[in-house]
């Protein structure tokens, strides 16, 4: 369980047993004492399930189930005993929606639930202050309610730089394997004009002064001048090499990103070269975005990434030993934008359960290329 649970959890478990250890001393020998004993357990056991996978996609249909019981219970046990700290439950439920409900969405439902409890207030408990109650209480839902979003919003902030940072990233190995690229060019320019033609002109004045020099030494002319013109075929056999256009190795890179994940095992299989700059980026992007959600998601702490190219597609797969994921799969933001980078390449990603769990699947068609 991640950091920003265990504060939700630890605020919500210290609240409920204030309130449990009073009640129940309250209750203790009544008629409702095992009613409200079932009810108190109950909340905590949907609280606890709710927190401990908090904010995670793939719970979201079940959480919000648990979270309509826990209001559910919270009001049914203010129905049965009267009770000036139960209505706390209320602020415990409210501090869990903002993971769960949009901004609107949450402020309807903890607004809902205050008319019920005004209800029961007014009608059931029959408080003269019922109003100041209701107002108070509502006040601290609000509170709680608004530290949550705040938490979420945070969460989001952090998860966006840590995206344009692993983006930045794989920017720079991209580039820093293009830049050899450029200096080879370079290099190979340098010496074509230079030597190149500094060469070609020192064989034209060998050529001139064989001619003019005595027979003793044309011999050793002839001989200076073949090692210039093979001197001159090897620089023109290197500038020949540089310019052989340099591929991006997809291989490497994934091999730099891991070493930022220390607490990942990351095993590579296969090799994948490629002399678009522009896929191998996306390519590179996307294999990040698979890592990271794998990681952030899945909880896993190994990961095989196998990489097999050839002339008609690319195709790269990347295993998880997560927890894995339920059908049917709900495509979110990291897998969107994955298709979306992998459009213009006529690629596709698909995310696959596995017995143990996940596979990103990665294909590009190479057949229009």
């Amino acid at each position: 369980m991640s950091n920003d649970k265990h504060l939700p959890m630890l605020a919500g478990v210290i609240t409920w047993s204030a309130v449990v250890y009073i009640e129940f001393q309250r209750l203790a020998g009544t008629s409702y004492a095992t009613l409200g004993i079932v009810g108190y357990v109950s909340f905590l056991i949907l609280f606890a399930a709710v927190v401990y996978h908090l904010g995670e996609r793939r719970y979201y249909a079940r959480h919000r189930i648990f979270l309509h019981l826990q209001l559910t219970i919270a009001l049914m046990l203010l129905l049965i005993y009267p009770s000036d700290l139960a209505p706390i439950l209320l602020v415990v439920w409210a501090s869990q929606l903002a993971d769960y409900f949009s901004r609107q969405r949450a402020i309807l439902l903890v607004l809902f639930s205050n008319l019920l409890f005004y209800s029961i207030l007014f009608f059931h408990w029959q408080f003269y202050n019922h109003i100041v109650v209701a107002l108070t209480y509502m006040g601290f839902q609000i509170f709680a309610l608004g530290t949550a979003f705040a938490r979420v919003s945070e969460k989001q902030a952090r998860e966006e730089l840590e995206q344009v940072n692993q983006q930045l990233l794989a920017t720079r190995i991209i580039l820093a394997q293009s830049s050899k690229q450029d200096e080879r060019l370079r290099i190979a320019r340098d010496l074509h004009d230079i030597l190149g033609h500094q060469l070609t002109a020192i064989n034209l004045q060998l050529e001139i002064l064989q001619h003019r020099v005595d027979q003793q030494l044309q011999s050793s002319v002839a001989e200076t001048k073949q090692l210039a013109k093979q001197l001159l075929e090897n620089i023109r056999a290197v500038v020949r090499d540089q310019r052989t256009p340099l591929t991006v190795d997809i291989r490497q890179a994934v091999k730099t990103l891991a070493t930022r994940l220390p607490a990942l095992t990351v095993e590579i299989h296969g090799d994948l070269q490629l002399e678009s700059a522009q896929m191998a980026e996306q390519l590179l992007l996307c294999i990040q975005e698979g890592i990271s959600n794998a990681v952030r998601h899945g909880n896993t702490q190994y990961l095989h990434l196998n990489l097999q190219q050839d002339q008609r597609c690319i195709h790269i797969d990347i295993d998880d030993q997560g927890k894995g994921c339920s059908l049917p799969i709900k495509p979110g933001n990291g897998l969107t934008g994955m298709q979306e980078r992998l459009a213009q390449f006529n690629g596709r990603a698909e995310l696959i359960p596995q017995t143990t769990g996940c596979r990103l699947s990665i294909t590009l068609e190479l057949t229009n290329a």
